[in-house]
This record gives C-alpha cells, structure tokens and sequence, in this order.
C-alpha cells in the first residue's frame, strides 16, 4: 500500500463516533454504562451501610428525608478493530483502492488513538502483514509501516479474519474495509460474521472511478483478478444502461442486507480522497464526529 504521510493533517478535530456506551475496562474518554469516580450525575441509590458520606445528597435528605448515594458516570475507552481487505481485486483502479483503504484505515487509527481509544488494525489476503495494536499516538507509525508493507495479492477469507478478531475480545466497534467482490454466498457469510464482531458494526465499501462509471463504448475482456477468469464485456450505450442498472441493483441489495443485519452501510469510494471522507461523508453517517472540545 501507499500512504500520503500528511493526511492526519486537520483530522484532529475528530473522533471514531460512539453511538452507545463504552465497554471498555480503562479509564477514557467515553461514556459507559459503569458507576463510579466521574464527574457528571447519572442516577442515584438509597444508602447502604460502608458508602462513602461524601457521596450522599443531604439537599434530599433535608426536603425528603430520604437518605440517597450520588451515582457518577465513569469515562471508559472505546476499542475497535479496522479490517482491510487485500485481496488481488483491491489493487485495480487509480488510484487503487487497496491504498484508499489503507489511508481510510490509517486516518480512523489516527482519530481513536488521538481519542485514547485501543485500536487494533488487521490486513487480509494472502500476503496480509498480519496484526498491530495501539492505545497511544505512538503506535500510529508502526501501523503505517504495517499497512504499507501489504500489496494485494489472491484471495482474502474476510469472515475467517472477521471470526480471528471475535476471538480476540470484545470490541465496541469493527469496521470492514473491502470492495465485498466475492461470490453471494461468500459476501453473505462475510457481512454474517462482521454484524456479529462488535457492538456496533460497520461496513465501508471501497468501488473506483472505473468501476461505478467504467467506459463502456468499445467492447473490452475483463479478466477477474482472482480466480483469472475472463469475460467478455459488450460495448455501447445499451452495455453502458445495463452495468448501471446491475451496479444499483448490487449496491442497492448490500444496503438492504446491512440494514437487516444492524450493520452500518457508509460507502468510502475512492471518488472522494481518505481525509474528505472522513470529515465529510463518514461524519454525516456517524461513523466520525466532532472530538470533545473539537470544531461543529
């Protein structure tokens, strides 16, 4: 892969969103459903003996005479796994969309671990560089190094990679980054697993310019990049109105099908570079937001 070093640039005033409650064991940023030393009032509990005084409310003892504990919101991390599929299909397009991948993965590493959140980014193909861990800004070089040493290459076994991260602990969210170029059934027990992985999952579905508006007016053979078929392709306006009707048609059904799942649809083309979508298109489908303190 090929990552622009300066896309980070800007992104600060981000963060990865969080639609429900943290779930993870260190302190953070993030709201969770645990009780204990923050600062902002959540609910309140009669006393029981060996709670802390400090923590009663004597203004409803005074009115209610009812002896109650102040019960605070405790700030957690966020963890969250980031997928990139490198399967021999990623590397088409320009630029390819295995490099617009790895910057989207690079950008959303950069705003959880800007955020303090635990992050963990995993490659998928056959030369997959394997797995890399961070909770600190620290760790963002590596996971670049980590990224930009995978070139796509055959066949990537989403689910198997999506079921390897299940087993690793929970996360609170997991984002898949692929063209989802598979056969039905393979992309069916893809999005299965990845609505299983985390709390909240999603799916960012990389396509190039060539693919949603390829040129049409001369006949062509496409050669499918992994499994070396060809197919002959017909030219002109008739072949041209029937791709599009067959690319709506599929993205249309991979939509629906996410939302059965619970699986959040957010499109990341390669239309629109890495560090436009995240502030723009990705933030409008609340997979980015604005960082605490950060800009509207």
């Amino acid at each position: 892969m090929r990552i622009d070093r300066s896309i980070f640039a800007g992104l600060d005033a981000l963060r990865v969103a969080a639609t429900a409650p943290a779930g993870g064991g260190r302190p953070g940023d993030r709201r969770s459903r645990a009780r204990g030393g923050g600062v902002e009032l959540a609910d309140f509990r009669p006393y029981t003996p060996g709670d802390d005084l400090r923590l009663v409310d004597w203004n409803i003892y005074a009115r209610l005479e009812a002896v109650l504990v102040r019960l605070f919101h405790e700030d957690r991390d966020l963890s969250l796994a980031i997928v990139v599929d490198a399967s021999a299909s990623m590397a088409f397009g320009a630029p390819r969309k295995v490099d617009h991948a790895g910057e989207l993965a690079a950008c959303l590493a950069f705003l959880a671990l800007a955020a303090r959140d635990r992050v963990r980014v995993v490659v998928s193909g056959r030369r997959a560089a394997g797995v890399v861990r961070g909770e600190r800004l620290s760790a963002l070089p590596t996971i670049v190094e980590m990224l930009e040493r995978v070139e796509p290459a055959g066949a990537a076994d989403l689910a198997s990679a999506l079921a390897a991260e299940a087993d690793r602990g929970h996360v609170d969210q997991i984002l898949l980054l692929t063209d989802l170029l598979v056969e039905p059934a393979v992309r069916e027990a893809t999005l299965r697993r990845l609505a299983a992985c985390g709390t909240r999952s999603i799916l960012l579905p990389v396509l190039g310019d060539e693919e949603l508006a390829p040129d049409l007016d001369d006949g062509a053979i496409v050669v499918d990049a992994e499994t070396g078929e060809e197919v002959p392709v017909r030219g002109g306006k008739a072949a041209a109105r029937a791709y599009a009707e067959h690319l709506a048609a599929w993205r249309a059904e991979i939509e629906a099908r996410c939302a059965a799942l619970g699986v959040v649809y957010a499109p990341a083309f390669t239309t629109a570079p890495a560090r436009t979508l995240v502030a723009g298109e990705l933030r409008r489908r609340r997979v980015t937001e604005a960082a605490r303190g950060g800009g509207r």
